[in-house]
């Protein structure tokens, strides 16, 4: 390509992580699923075709045959006919095929499987801080949701699967407190990390002295194979010890689950009964979502406890501000830090609801309120608020048929743009609009909102509100049981690339400055994701008096092209001549990865400072631009390019290898803009080159084109 001299003051100040989730893509080049039968190409959900679920210590360790337990897996058909196997690692010999209709549900009991071995043997993970390979493996041959309940008598609950396809490898953990309220009954905050590959690298720092005596902020490395899983449990007789914001960073993707092996709520909870000190207690399980996630706007409702249901909520970063209903809640968080709030019927004039914001990404959980006496329905369990930024317009859910469950009520928590209230429908039968409650003074990218609670039946359902969507969190109260989990979650990296402070002022010397303040180097660094592709740039100018063009020294997709995993990259700026003045403005930058084809561009600021030594001459390819929409392509995509003046020129593309598989175009060419629409019909899904020659005007970009079915 053809380039003009480099301006010593001409690299524009951009430091930006690449977060890509539930977020992060697939080490193996998994394309993106439909979401069931419903979605586009390129959104991903909870629902997928790969699973593996973890059963958690759920109350006191070893196989206590006295008391009735027993781990559900929920299986639900997204749209199409289904087949799918369950298998595990420690009963090698067993395996389960289970055939799903179009839009059928099943529940699969293991504690009542001969092959299993119960009760000698059990579904349960006992160990602590060893590789153990009680982990389930459920593969389906098209997209389901799938859920786990862990149920042992008194104490139980249910968590939603999260598929590999979302999966990641950095996450911080939600759990608990310690329970230390009966002595002698001693329980540990847990959390389990399971791997979907051989020869995983997986790092755990705890944040509390764990069961085998390591300290809390002490690395702890394990080396995964498929199928296998380590469980980390907080020292028992430590109290408050909570394993909360506990890191996990992996080198190929995992799962994660936190929670508590049994617990009252909020911590040190009792009720007098005839004088004497009475607790409720539960356990708590749900799956993590990965670090890229988080969000950053909520909307919950207290789960029907007068004395407060307890919100937690968990910050990313340093300097995050929370908001609750529009309050701002203390002061600023730290990063890993977390925080109780008593959310009681009473704290909100809108029905129960709640509402949270953060300007930095959060993790928010709702943990129950223990029950408040020997007559109260239901003990604790542990939910993940699904963030606004994830809503979706049609998810298929499943709401428990175990029997504890399904003769008491079961509920589904749903929070909406105002305008979809009418829209929405459960089962092809519009909601009431009716049951939804405004919520006023609080938007979301310009949206007000509105929520409800809806009871239940057992059983699959689908939910569709386009065009907007929403987000659902499901929960049941049983006989001093109970569950909760999300629903059902759009998993997309949520922030994409992320602008960090300037090091330097972003402003312009004055005219005349002995030493003009120099801009610093320019930073493209992908620190999450295994491997993201750079599409195109475009700029802005808020001051340039010369009206010179500012383009990069190379095209970003022959420049950057691809950042794997850890990999840095230093983009350039050129201009077409000296600058005599300065130039202020702004640098917009597409970009993908082979699962999400619909990451927000993110714009960062610039400053060139004037340079009049700089031998900087004219180029005429700096008025040239190659790029293509949409790509990732499926069907057809729209070539866009433009050259300074009339000249012979062609447009490619080429195959891995070299070699020339498609002429888009050949031939004379006005100055100007040029679109030209192309079928990708007969080309196999795959990478390919874009290029644009025009040799007399040396030009020669090139442009990364990757095509999907």
């Amino acid at each position: 390509m053809h380039s003009s001299n480099l301006l010593s003051l001409k690299r524009i100040s951009i430091i930006c992580f690449v977060l890509a989730g539930v977020l992060s893509i697939l080490p193996d080049k998994l394309s993106a699923q439909p979401c069931g039968g419903y979605g586009q190409t390129g959104t991903v959900t909870s629902q997928g075709t790969e699973f593996l679920l973890c059963f958690m210590q759920n109350e006191s360790s070893g196989y206590d045959q006295s008391n009735t337990r027993y781990q559900d897996i929920y299986l639900a058909s997204a749209g199409d006919s289904t087949t799918i196997t369950i298998t595990c690692k420690a009963f090698p010999k067993w395996k389960k095929v289970i055939h799903l209709d179009a839009g059928k549900a099943t529940s699969y009991r293991l504690s009542t499987d001969a092959d299993i071995g119960y009760p000698n043997r059990d579904a349960i993970i006992e160990s602590s801080e060893l590789i153990d390979q009680t982990v389930f493996s459920v593969v389906s041959t098209t997209p389901i949701a799938c859920y786990g309940m862990n149920n042992k008598q008194f104490t139980a609950d249910a968590f939603l699967a999260l598929p590999r396809s979302v999966a990641g490898i950095e996450y911080r953990v939600m759990s608990y407190y310690t329970s230390t309220q009966l002595t002698g009954q001693e329980m540990p905050s847990e959390f389990c990390v399971a791997s979907f590959t051989d020869n995983n690298t997986v790092t755990i720092t705890p944040t509390a002295l764990t069961q085998k005596g390591s300290p809390a902020n002490a690395p702890l490395t394990f080396v995964l194979n498929a199928g296998e899983a380590v469980q980390i449990q907080a020292d028992p007789f430590t109290p408050n010890g909570d394993l909360t914001g506990s890191t996990v960073t992996s080198t190929q993707k995992v799962v994660v689950y936190g929670g508590h092996a049994r617990t009252e709520a909020p911590i040190g909870y009792f009720y007098l009964n005839m004088g004497n000190q009475r607790t409720s207690r539960d356990h708590l399980c749900e799956a993590i979502p990965p670090l890229s996630d988080w969000g950053t706007s909520f909307i919950t409702k207290n789960f029907g406890r007068a004395e407060g249901d307890v919100l937690r909520i968990l910050a990313k970063d340093d300097n995050t501000d929370v908001s609750i209903n529009g309050k701002k809640w203390g002061n600023s968080f730290k990063k890993n830090e977390f925080r109780d709030y008593n959310f009681a019927i009473s704290d909100s004039a809108f029905k129960n609801i709640a509402t949270v914001e953060s300007n930095n990404p959060i993790l928010v959980a709702m943990i129950a309120h223990s029950a408040v006496n020997d007559g109260g329905t239901g003990d604790p369990f542990l939910a993940i608020v699904p963030p606004l930024d994830e809503s979706y317009y049609d998810f298929t859910y499943f709401i428990s048929t175990s029997p504890e469950y399904f003769a008491k009520e079961q509920y589904l928590i749903i929070a909406t743009d105002k305008s979809n209230v009418g829209l929405l429908s459960i089962d092809n039968k519009v909601v009431d609009p009716l049951a939804f409650t405004d919520i006023p003074g609080f938007t979301f990218k310009g949206r007000h909102y509105s929520a409800t609670t809806l009871n239940q039946d057992t059983g699959i359902h689908r939910i569709v509100a386009p065009p907007s969507g929403f987000t659902i969190l499901a929960y049941g109260w049983g006989s001093v049981v109970s569950y909760g989990y999300t629903a059902g979650y759009l998993l997309k990296p949520i922030t994409g690339l992320l602008s960090m402070s300037q090091h330097l002022p972003n402003v312009a010397p004055r005219p005349g400055d002995p030493t003009p303040l120099a801009p610093p180097s320019i930073t493209v660094k992908d620190i999450l994701t295994e491997r993201v592709y750079f599409d195109s740039v475009k700029i802005t100018y808020s001051q340039n008096k010369e009206h010179i063009p500012v383009r990069l020294k190379n095209d970003i997709a022959t420049e950057i092209g691809t950042i794997e995993m850890g990999e840095e990259k230093t983009l350039e700026l050129t201009t077409s001549k000296p600058v005599e003045d300065v130039i202020i403005g702004n640098v917009r930058i597409w970009y993908h990865s082979h699962l999400w084809v619909d990451m927000l561009p993110v714009d960062f600021p610039f400053v060139i400072t004037p340079e009049p030594q700089a031998d900087v001459k004219a180029s005429s390819a700096s008025m040239t631009l190659l790029e293509n929409y949409p790509n990732p392509s499926s069907g057809k995509t729209t070539v866009h390019f433009r050259i300074p003046s009339r000249a012979h020129a062609s447009v490619k593309i080429y195959d891995a290898l070299g070699r020339v598989i498609r002429t888009v175009m050949q031939g004379m060419v006005s100055s100007g803009d040029q679109d030209i629409t192309i079928s990708t019909k007969g080309i196999t899904p795959g990478e390919y080159t874009l290029e644009l020659l025009a040799p007399e005007l040396g030009i020669s970009e090139h442009r990364h084109l990757i095509v999907i079915e």
